[in-house]
């Protein structure tokens, strides 16, 4: 099982005689993945886990109830299945037939009852950030009152069916009665405006009823009999204690958060966790949904790296593990870019800090067309290994150099044709198939990276082609790298004639690709961008405009930023310089969680081609610019 597998399911059994209990389990296991196993409910919190099987023995839960005990104690399980049994002797035909039925919550078994539900919203729009912008309120005492939860959405967006139902009114509102264990439950969402569903329809979770009218979406909860009346409404109850989000995640807003062991400021620091970092909320799914972004509110969580306590909950996003997940789950975005052929060009991994990242230019040809494949290998195979050793991921970009420099049926480029660049892409393509699969089953590479700013207005360290060429290109080389490496991550060239124009050049590519053939991210070059409108950083405006722009040609693919920097400007004050980037990565770290897999500054050493280098000429470090970046 991958270890970034969800677990969502925990078999309960009881602490006397463990082992022996385990023993009977461990053909279920086999059969079954994701499954924990919990040793005795007491001293473990069974809210991670949304469905859980408890083995109901004696002297093993409050009121000798499995069922009792966790729907008073554990609110966010959702489904718990309940074997009633006293011995492992018992057990065992049990767990043999659901390992032989392949029936992992007994569900063939219906009588007597051991499968219990509870009522449940999950979230009930597509818009994003999670954010209560107003709570439930049926006490006069406690302010004005509300009869619905109100969440965040924007005009337009869908709203999702939270709980599985039949439609039972349509208007300005959409309404749903669900049944649960024998219990009515009608929830209303509004306002709405464009509407999918009729009075009658059923309808499963997730299944879109309306766009939103507005930037505020209602959610009204009714459990006739049962609940309050308020505001002329009978049957209330409070939206939030139903919550539940499937993988649901907090993300830090800033670098370096505290967790503290209590609720407090003054309380002890028991860890930090970064922007990058996915935490997971050790409370009810709805009452932390309340918690994050308020100001004054703590939030119990539990981080990748098993530290555990209180966050600062109004330095926190909601999120979930799908919406929230990188490419590369842990590791820092930020990077650098590296020269193996310069002498400043390869660092020692030890210098390179806490960044995540380092990207190489794969040069086959060194200036005369040459194909030796394997001597580029010995090349970059020990430089390679060296960092991928000390933890850091390695973009490896494709481009001319790889294949086409120096040779004659290629010169001048200004002068390549439909026919000439028909001849490069098969001759690239054989190229690469044979290149990846020298290093796949490695993991030494994490992307390649497929030519280097083919949109390039300049020239000055690519080679520009059409879209059309570009996409056609696209289509061969990822087909080349795929079918030797079926794990590396393929990503576009970093295109860098700006938000405009790079972005409908990156669309025009995609229309070239076959079915079937897609990049894994756009990669784009933001030179001349930033956050805090420096005139010679920021001259072309704001790093939204790219990041907006770039992420609408394929919204469900995560960013790379595989150059940024500042060129030709070697004698700028490195504190000035210092400043741009760490705007830049906070920013897109804090305002773009999950979206960017890697944010690649152009370049290590001064003298490297024209960036602004890190280190200086002679590799030493450039305060501040050196220890933040590394830092970063």
């Amino acid at each position: 099982m991958s270890a970034n597998s969800v677990i969502s399911h925990a078999f309960v059994l009881p602490d006397r005689n463990f082992y022996e209990w385990l023993a009977v389990l461990r053909p279920y296991l086999a059969k079954f993945e994701r499954v924990a196993v919990v040793r005795s409910p007491a001293g473990n919190n069974l809210n991670r886990f949304r469905n859980v099987t408890a083995v109901d023995a004696p002297l093993t839960w409050w009121q000798d109830s499995a069922l009792t005990h966790i729907r008073r104690i554990y609110p966010s399980v959702v489904m718990v299945d309940v074997i009633d049994v006293d011995t492992p002797e018992e057990l065992a035909p049990i767990i043999n037939r659901r390992v032989e039925n392949d029936d992992r919550y007994g569900e063939r078994d219906t009588e007597p009852q051991h499968i219990f539900n509870r009522f449940v919203l999950e979230w009930m729009t597509s818009a994003r950030p999670i954010a209560v912008l107003a709570r439930f309120n049926a006490d006069p005492e406690k302010g004005d009152l509300r009869r619905s939860l109100e969440v965040f959405t924007r005009a337009g967006a869908d709203v999702l069916c939270a709980a599985p139902g039949t439609v039972t009114a349509v208007g300005e509102s959409i309404q749903v009665e669900s049944s649960v264990e024998g219990e009515r439950f009608i929830t209303t969402y509004e306002p709405v405006q464009e509407r999918f569903v009729s009075v009658g329809d059923q309808l499963g979770l997730g299944r879109a009823l309306a766009t939103a009218a507005g930037d505020r979406l209602s959610l009204t909860v009714q459990n006739p009999p049962n609940g309050v009346s308020a505001l002329g409404w009978d049957n209330l109850m409070n939206p939030r204690d139903y919550i539940y989000i499937p993988q649901f995640r907090a993300r830090p807003l800033t670098d370096g958060l505290n967790i503290r062991n209590l609720p407090s400021l003054q309380a002890s620091i028991v860890g930090r966790v970064y922007s990058w970092h996915l935490l997971e909320p050790q409370e009810h799914h709805g009452r932390a949904i309340e918690k994050i972004g308020a100001e004054g509110s703590w939030l119990k969580v539990s981080s990748i790296s098993g530290v555990e306590g209180y966050a600062a909950a109004w330095h926190l996003r909601a999120t979930t593990l799908k919406e929230g997940a990188v490419v590369f789950p842990g590791v820092n975005p930020v990077g650098v870019n590296l020269d193996i052929f310069h002498p400043m060009g390869k660092p020692a991994p030890a210098r390179l800090g806490d960044i995540g990242w380092v990207r190489f230019g794969y040069n086959v040809s060194n200036g005369r067309g040459s194909e030796d494949i394997n001597a580029a290998l010995a090349r970059y195979l020990p430089q390679v290994e060296a960092y991928r050793n000390a933890g850091y991921r390695v973009i490896m970009t494709t481009s001319h150099q790889t294949y086409g420099e120096g040779k004659s049926e290629f010169w001048p480029w200004s002068q390549m044709t439909d026919a000439k660049w028909r001849l490069l892409r098969q001759g690239f393509a054989e190229m690469m198939s044979r290149i990846a699969a020298q290093w796949a089953g490695r993991d030494l590479i994490g992307a390649w990276q497929i030519w280097n700013e083919p949109d390039s207005r300049s020239g000055v360290a690519s080679v520009s082609m059409s879209a059309r060429h570009y996409g056609e290109m696209v289509a061969e080389i990822h087909q080349a790298i795929r079918s030797a490496d079926s794990d590396v991550q393929i990503v576009t060239a970093g295109f860098n004639s700006g938000p405009l124009s790079g972005s409908a050049y990156a669309r025009e590519m995609l229309q070239a690709l076959p079915d079937g053939v897609l990049p894994d991210g756009i990669a784009f070059h933001p030179y001349g961008r930033g956050v805090n409108g420096h005139p010679f950083y920021s001259m072309f405006g704001h790093i939204d405009e790219s990041v907006w722009a770039y992420s609408a040609v394929l919204p469900e693919k995560p960013l790379w930023i595989t150059e940024f920097g500042v060129l030709d400007r070697p004698r700028d004050s490195a504190g000035q310089i210092a400043r741009y980037a760490m705007d830049m990565i906070r920013y897109l770290k804090t305002q773009y969680p999950g979206k960017f897999a890697a944010l690649v500054w152009y370049a290590w050493a001064q003298g490297m081609h024209n960036g602004y280098g890190i280190v200086d000429a002679a590799g030493k470090p450039r305060p501040p610019l050196t220890e933040r970046f590394l830092s970063a």
